[in-house]
């Protein structure tokens, strides 16, 4: 569910107290938002920018679990958990937040039970999307990941020519697999491949390939 579907649905004194409740972050590219192992601290709107929620495997490695872009919101499900954040986010370009803090959704929650559905069909949403995932794998689709991993490291790093090796090692994919993905990509007019280097013609397009796979 995007971040206007689910704040212009609430009525006009809820919508008020959110706004005064929020605190604006601005972030530079790079910048964190949260740790994973952190305490939730309430539910963070997308405004405008680029959001990455990266997870550290058993092996300390960086895996990207998925973007989230202005409209969006994330954070929800360590809140309503009641668990730490399982993975950690960070600003994949300049971006402006609003983060409702945790006292206020609970406090409207409990006012408004019917939002216990909205945040239901959210959850249940994100699940059948870790399901998909799982069969993208099974299947070796990896397109989406191979994209996804593009964004995140040449968004971070852009100065550095990423190897298929290392792309490989962020997808937890093999090089050859990487490389097919690479070529497809490239059929697609998405990017373009020079020697080493990796050119992104259509960044919107990359991006918009995890929302096709859901």
């Amino acid at each position: 569910m995007e971040f206007k579907q689910l704040w212009t649905g609430l009525p006009s004194d809820v919508q008020a107290e959110f706004e005064s409740a929020a605190t604006v972050i601005e972030l530079k590219r790079g910048d964190s938002i949260y740790k994973q192992g952190d305490d939730p601290r309430g539910i963070y709107f997308v405004q405008k920018g680029l959001v990455g929620l990266v997870i550290l495997g058993l092996t300390g490695k960086e895996h990207l679990l998925r973007f989230f872009r202005q409209d969006q919101f994330f954070g929800h499900r360590s809140l309503f958990s009641d668990e730490k954040y399982h993975a950690s986010a960070v600003a994949l370009e300049p971006t402006v937040l609003h983060l409702v803090p945790k006292a206020t959704i609970l406090s409207v929650l409990q006012k408004q039970p019917q939002m216990l559905f909205d945040v239901v069909k959210v959850l249940s949403r994100e699940l059948r999307r870790c399901e998909n995932q799982h069969v993208m794998v099974l299947d070796h689709q990896i397109d989406v990941r191979v994209a996804q991993a593009l964004i995140y490291l040449k968004d971070l790093h852009p100065e550095h020519n990423w190897t298929r090796q290392e792309i490989a090692n962020f997808c937890a994919s093999t090089v050859s697999t990487v490389i097919k993905a690479l070529a497809d990509l490239e059929f697609r007019g998405l990017i373009r491949q020079e020697g080493r280097s990796i050119e992104i013609l259509d960044r919107d397009a990359l991006i918009s390939l995890q929302d096709d796979s859901q």
